[in-house]
């Protein structure tokens, strides 16, 4: 992965730290395109760092993802 994805890549994560988002939210609060975002989520949840929280609907009544942070269950670490 190049510096640059890695970097947008930890932007992410800090936005999703604040709480779930969906990536147009992450889009808009980053100022990078929602496409971009798109491909970040979709590289962090085959890499097990993300998942969808629920799907929602847009005001159009189209259904939209809301993303998370995986947490690690404290069973697995101990």
């Amino acid at each position: 992965m190049d510096r640059l994805t890695l970097q947008d890549r930890d932007r992410v994560i800090a936005c999703l730290r604040a709480g779930p988002m969906t990536v147009a939210e992450i889009s808009k609060q980053l100022h990078l395109s929602a496409s971009r975002i798109n491909s970040i989520i979709l590289d962090m949840e085959r890499h097990g760092q993300v998942h969808v929280l629920r799907c929602i609907k847009s005001i159009k009544g189209h259904p939209v993802n809301l993303w998370a942070l995986k947490t690690i269950s404290l069973e697995h670490t101990q």
